[in-house]
């Protein structure tokens, strides 16, 4: 077993897109965005046909653990031939021990044995668009009815890799983060996001425009015949222009009309029916996304229905959009 560095290592991304399950979250630019926002060290573990994705986060307040991937929504190990897993390689585990983590944090299907614990659970929608007798999907009527509201008001929808778009999204991104009452991620992690992603062909930013201003937009990635949207926002003064269904729609039409062969929603929190009836409204499939804790120090697989919750979005409602732009900055201890 070798382990890797995805930013340094020779031709990593041609090399990852001969794995049918690779994924944008695989690409060397998003660790290099992980690692130069939050300070994280690459461990790709490199085993015969398999390497499994870890970036370590060491922090003072939540340990010194591995995860697959921090602010990734899923990351398969890279499997290839006719390789599989369906446990964690015991020479893993060793190493893990060796380099002093708690956890080994897993977002990905293959190396959960059957009856393992869950630590979280989310849905996950993909929309295949390699369709060549119905290239669109089906929509659904609220989502044709927004699409028409968006028509009928005149949004201007702009397609953009700017620097100044990432800069008009995050301001969007912060209103929406306040009204849900989560901390945003700080600026510096968008900048990221634009140097090694935007600004080299492998993302956009697509904006709507109502009278000249902002009022929705979502931050989208693509590698190799996948595309997947990763950050949305809207300003709900204008929450009746439709305008998140026009984004969303644009993105999808543009990456089946450039010959993407899928387009992945992201993860959805269970209790989220609002944008979980939103996504559905494109007519993607829809699935579980489960993630796996595995304590090094027991051995075993962690339960999530018996961690403590606390209950902080209360506490954060009331918490001005400067104070949750400061508490963000701890998002690198948490991953």
């Amino acid at each position: 077993m070798e382990i890797i560095d995805p930013t340094v290592f020779p031709g990593w991304d041609d090399l990852v897109l001969t794995v049918e399950n690779y994924s944008f979250f695989h690409s060397s630019a998003w660790t290099k965005v992980l690692c130069e926002s939050y300070g994280y060290k690459p461990s790709f573990f490199a085993l015969p046909s398999v390497v499994i994705p870890f970036l370590e986060i060491n922090s003072l307040f939540t340990g010194r653990r591995a995860v697959s991937l921090p602010f990734s929504d899923y990351c398969e190990p890279l499997v290839f031939g006719r390789s599989s897993l369906t446990s964690i390689p015991e020479s893993v585990i060793e190493t893990a021990k060796k380099a002093g983590w708690k956890y080994l944090d897993l977002r990905g299907q293959s190396l959960f044995p059957p009856a393992a614990p869950v630590w979280s659970r989310y849905v996950g929608h993909k929309l295949k668009l390699s369709n060549k007798e119905a290239p669109f999907p089906k929509l659904h009527t609220n989502t044709l009815r927004n699409l028409k509201k968006a028509k009928a008001s005149e949004l201007a929808i702009e397609v953009l890799d700017s620097f100044e778009a990432i800069q008009e999204y995050y301001r969007l991104h912060c209103l929406t983060r306040k009204r849900q009452a989560v901390p945003p991620q700080p600026f510096s992690f968008f900048r990221k996001i634009h140097e090694h992603i935007c600004s080299k062909g492998k993302g956009r930013v697509i904006l709507a425009r109502y009278r000249e201003k902002a009022v929705a937009g979502a931050v989208f990635f693509h590698f190799g015949r996948k595309a997947m949207y990763k950050y949305g926002a809207l300003d709900m003064n204008f929450g009746n222009l439709g305008a998140a269904a026009a984004v969303m729609w644009e993105a999808i039409s543009r990456y089946a009309n450039e010959g993407y062969d899928s387009f992945c929603f992201g993860r959805t929190d269970l209790d989220n029916q609002g944008l979980r009836r939103f996504k559905l409204g494109f007519g993607p499939e829809e699935y579980f996304l489960e993630y796996r804790r595995f304590d090094l120090s027991k051995n075993a697989f962690l339960d999530g229905a018996k961690k403590s919750r606390l209950p902080l979005s209360q506490l954060f409602r009331h918490i001005p959009l400067p104070g949750l732009k400061a508490i963000g900055l701890a998002y690198r201890h948490f991953g």
